[in-house]
C-alpha cells in the first residue's frame, strides 16, 4: 500500500513539475519571434519605411553614412516582441544609388499606431 501511495506522489510530482515548467515557459515576456518578410504586407512596410527614415538622417549626422538617398535593398530578416506595443527588429541591406551599401540593424516600436525608433546599428559594407 505505501508503495503506491509513494508512486502516486511522485507521478504527481512530476506532473507538477513539468506543468510549472510548460507554463512559465509560454509566459515569459520579452524574446523576439522571427516572422517572414512580406512586400505585400502594408504594415511591414510602413514599419521599415518608418524605421530608415529615421536611422538614416541619423546616421548622415553621425558621419555613419555618406550623404545620399539610401533605400532599402533587401530585407535579411524581421523579428517581432510584444512589449508595450510591438517592437519590430529588421535587419536589411540599403544603397544610395552610387555603389555604397550599408547593413542596417534597427528596432521600431509601434503602439496604438505611433512609431518610434528604439534602436539602430550601422554596419559599412
Amino acid at each position: 500500500m505505501k508503495s503506491i501511495i509513494l508512486i502516486f506522489a511522485l507521478a504527481a510530482f512530476c506532473f507538477s513539475a513539468t506543468t510549472a515548467k510548460g507554463t512559465r515557459g509560454a509566459s515569459q515576456a520579452g524574446g523576439y519571434s522571427p516572422i517572414k518578410w512580406n512586400p505585400n504586407n502594408q504594415q511591414l512596410v510602413d514599419v521599415l519605411n518608418f524605421g530608415i527614415e529615421q536611422v538614416v538622417p541619423q546616421a548622415i549626422a553621425a558621419g555613419q553614412l555618406a550623404q545620399g538617398d539610401w533605400n532599402w535593398t533587401k530585407v535579411n530578416s524581421v523579428e517581432t516582441q510584444i512589449v508595450t506595443g510591438t517592437n519590430y527588429s529588421f535587419n536589411v541591406y540599403i544603397s544610395n544609388g552610387e555603389g555604397a551599401t550599408s547593413l542596417l540593424e534597427f528596432v521600431v516600436n509601434e503602439l496604438e499606431n505611433a512609431m518610434t525608433l528604439v534602436s539602430y546599428n550601422v554596419n559599412l559594407m
